[in-house]
This record gives structure tokens, sequence and C-alpha cells, in this order.
């Protein structure tokens, strides 16, 4: 019997992957343990090992294809093993009813709403266009959980959102022009001579995934004609005034499309990380109310203690970073305030007990300005010492450059530092990492004058005197449906004692 072959887990928060390369083809004689295919996700690429000894039979899903987690991608069996037809790479949804009632397709947010299902798994199900009311649960008291929605998908779950008639026909969802509008997809591109209001954001995203890896950007065919609702007959008595809906404007096309060049002009396509950035800083502004605090930060105290102990840590072959101390004063500000180590979600908040601190790390830049960004995590960071740390960081920044991170490396982040002063900028207002509540961006440190008051911190006084003094601005965007003012400045505030409390 031939054995399927999945994808090993990748890490909470990854629900689809791009198949990058197959390393053998249909036919090939493999063994356990070796390498045959290469996928990517939004963060990492990932190599993956063929799970038995056996004969290459099917492969399910073509190069450059957009694959569920949860998919079989091939069959590995005996040479000549029959095992029926080739699986479509990209599930076909199943007819609805005959009897669905004759309304307006909604979307999986909104059949969601009377459905028990957890906040992520009725996002998946908005990303893939399957509809709730036909997904069994397998959570508590039969609550749909996110693999459920998954599994739907794959088999090919009745559509939550159905081609619409008349004047709506050629209306995309609002998530769904929202995604094409942040990955720069043309939808009447990749509809063909179905209608707009047949795409899903799985379909954007199943075209971004082909166009990445110039394949012919294709969609999964619309679902059928009879899955719509039915057009009012032409006798039918008007609807109330306060029922009509308006006649939405067709979407508009992109700006500029590679036709549409202009002297000078040079089109340079997305790569997979340019894409995954835009559309997760995108989906956080949209999904958290962002604030942003700044607070200032004499760094003195923290530079002598630097200067102290850096031959103590070379010695140990650590380079003491300046990162490492602020990681430390981040772990004091989440002890103070541990709202600021958490999740939002529709039930409540979620605390979370360790310090995952996430550390966005700048990739080289390419000819044309262009360059990237990954966050590594170090794990249970409030474990470590100083040393730890810095010996943490020193290596998660060496294999990002490197490109050596593993999956393991980028998931459950609880909180993320964006250490930007070490390319000069002073001060930046970062996006929150999603789902955390927040992020804190540290400033280049510089001398700059300050006053010093021995009298009134306000009223002039003789005792007052200018110095110069090393000095850094933080800037904290916090979301603020979790934290406001008084807790976010709570957490600067216990950041700013830590780094300026150190002593030699």
């Amino acid at each position: 019997m031939a054995t399927e072959f999945k994808l090993p887990d990748l890490g909470d928060g990854i629900t689809d992957v791009t198949i990058s390369r197959w390393r053998v083809p249909v036919g090939a004689v493999v063994k356990a343990g070796e390498i045959i295919l290469e996928v990517a996700t939004d963060k990492v690429d990932t190599e993956v090992a063929a799970p038995a000894d056996g004969t290459l039979l099917q492969v399910n899903f073509s190069e450059g294809a957009l694959a569920p987690v949860t998919a079989v991608l091939a069959l590995i069996g005996a040479a000549g093993e029959n095992v029926g037809a080739a699986a479509p790479a990209t599930p076909a949804a199943a007819p609805a009813p005959a009897a669905a009632p004759a309304a307006p397709a909604a979307s999986a947010t909104a059949v969601a709403e009377d459905i028990k299902a957890s906040p992520v798994a009725k996002r998946v199900a908005e990303d893939k266009g399957v509809a709730l009311g036909g997904v069994k649960g397998s959570g508590p008291g039969g609550q749909v959980m996110k693999n459920d929605v998954l599994a739907a998908a794959e088999k090919g779950a009745a559509p939550a959102v159905v081609a619409l008639t008349g004047e709506l026909a050629e209306v995309a969802s609002l998530i769904v022009r929202r995604t094409a509008a942040d990955l720069s997809v043309n939808l009447a591109e990749i509809a063909g001579d179905h209608p707009l209001s047949s795409l899903t954001k799985y379909d954007v995203l199943s075209a971004v995934a082909s166009r990445e890896a110039g394949k012919e950007v294709k969609v999964t065919p619309p679902f059928p004609a009879s899955a719509a609702a039915p057009a009012a007959p032409a006798a039918a008595t008007p609807a109330p005034a306060a029922a009509a809906l308006p006649a939405a404007p067709k979407p508009a096309a992109p700006a500029a499309v590679p036709g549409a060049l202009k002297a000078g002009e040079e089109l340079i396509k997305h790569s997979r990380m340019r894409t995954a950035i835009a559309k997760n800083t995108s989906a956080s502004l949209f999904t958290a109310p962002h604030v942003t605090t700044m607070w200032e930060i004499d760094m003195s105290a923290t530079l002598a203690h630097r200067a102290a102990k850096k031959k103590e840590f070379a010695a140990a072959g650590v380079n003491l970073t300046l990162t490492a101390y602020f990681i430390e004063a981040i772990v004091a500000g989440l002890r103070a305030i541990p709202a600021a180590n958490a999740t939002w979600t529709d039930e409540g908040v979620i605390l979370k007990r360790y310090f995952n601190i996430g550390m966005a790390t700048a990739l080289p830049v390419d000819k044309n300005g262009l360059g990237g960004l990954i966050v590594p995590v170090i794990k249970n960071a409030g474990e470590l010492n100083l040393l730890g740390l810095a010996r943490a960081v020193n290596e998660l920044a060496d294999r990002a450059r490197k490109n050596e991170l593993r999956a393991d490396d980028l998931a459950d982040g609880t909180f993320t530092i964006s250490n930007y002063g070490t390319s000069g900028s002073k001060f930046q207002t970062p996006v929150i990492v999603q789902p955390q509540v927040g992020i804190l961006g540290v400033g280049a440190v510089e001398k700059r004058a300050i006053v010093v008051s021995n009298g009134h911190p306000l009223e002039a006084n003789t005792g007052d005197y200018l110095t110069f003094r090393p000095m850094t601005t933080l800037g904290f965007s916090y979301d603020h449906r979790v934290l406001d003012g008084a807790t976010a400045d709570g957490f600067c505030a216990a950041v700013k004692k830590q780094l300026e409390g150190y002593s030699v």
C-alpha cells in the first residue's frame, strides 16, 4: 500500500506552503530520509525528506502551487503500484445543495458569526473560502478549530463565497479586494472569464505563489452556477427601499501593470519575502489599533557596564551587543506589566507566562535598494542571564544572515524588539507582529545636551547645568485593545529603570 507523503509540523501560524522544487521526478526510487522536496513558507525555506523507501508514484502539487500544510503532497510505494487518479493541486468545491436559500452569498466571516468556532478557525475559513456551517468541529462542545477548517478545505467543503448575479457579479468581496491591493494583484486577470464575486482570498494567494514561481497564474474555477443564489424573477415585487443594496463600483485595476511601463521605468517582481512582509504588516494595521509612545533613555550606565564586561564576554566567545541589554530590559518590562506579553482574542486576553522575544533582523539589501526582514525568536529569554542573551543574539543573527534559520526559530514569539538604531535611525513607529500586543523600537544611541537640575525639576535655579549624555529614544507601539497609555508607559518605565540602573 502506498505511503502518503505529508509535511512535518512547521509550527503554529503556518497554514500553507509554496512548492518550490521537487528534487526527484515521478518514477524515481527514493530512500527514507532522503530530501526530495523544497517548500517555502512566509518565513523560511524548508527541505522535506521522504518518509519511506520506494518509488515516487504520484505528485499532487506542482512546483509553484500553494499547498495546505495538511495536504497529501505525493504517494510513495512499490514500482507499478496502482494509486488511482492524481489529486488536484487545489481541491474542487462541492456544489451547494439545491435547497440553499436565495440570498446573496456571504463571506466566511459573516457565515461564522452564528457558528461556534475559534478566532483562528474563522480567519482560516475566510482565507480559504470555506463555509463553517458545513464543518464538523473537534473542539470542546463541538467548536470548530483551525485543523477542522484545513481538513475541510482539502476535501472540498461547501464554499463560503459563491458567484453573485446581476450588478454584483463583478464585485469581489472586501477581503479579496484588500488582499489584491496589498499584493498588487489584478483581479480581472486571475478571474479570467469568471465573475469577480466568485474569488476568495485563497485564490489571490495562490495566484501570487504561481507568479513568484514564474508559472502561469491560475486559480480554482469558481463554484458552479447552481451554488449561486438564483436571480429574482422579472415580475417579482420590488424589495422595500431600506433593503435595497446600492450598486458597488468595479474594483479599479492596479495603477501600473507590466504592459504599461513608461520610459525610464522598470518592474521589479515582488520577492516571496517582500510579499509576506506586505501581507503581514497590512494585516497587522487592519487588525490592531496601533498607538506609539516615545521615551528618552540615558544609556550612560548601560554603556559603562558594557565597557567593563566586554572583554570578559569576548573570552567566552560572545560579542556583547546592546541588543542583549535591550532584551533583558524588555523582560523586566514584561514582568512589571504582564499584559504587554499577551494575545488578544474575542473571548479574552491570553497572558503568556513565558518570554519569547523576537528580534527583527535586516537582511542584505540588493542593488535596487530592496531588502528583507526576518524575526528569529529567543525562546524563554526570562531564564537567561546577560551572557546567555548575548550568545543567543549572536547565534540567531548569524544564522539569519546565512539563511540557515529553521521554522522553529521563527515561531512562538510573544514580544518583539526592532533595533533600527543600528542603521542610524533616531525614531520610527514599528508595526506590531501579530498576534502579539507590542513591539519596542530602539533608536540610535547618540550624545545629546541634557539639563541636569539640582533644584526644582521645572523652575530655573542656580544648580542647573548642561551636560552631554549618550541618549536613545524608544518607540513602543502597542495594541490599544489590550494596553492603554498608563499600562504602556508602565512597561516603558520598567525598561528605562533597567537600562539606567546597571552598575559596574
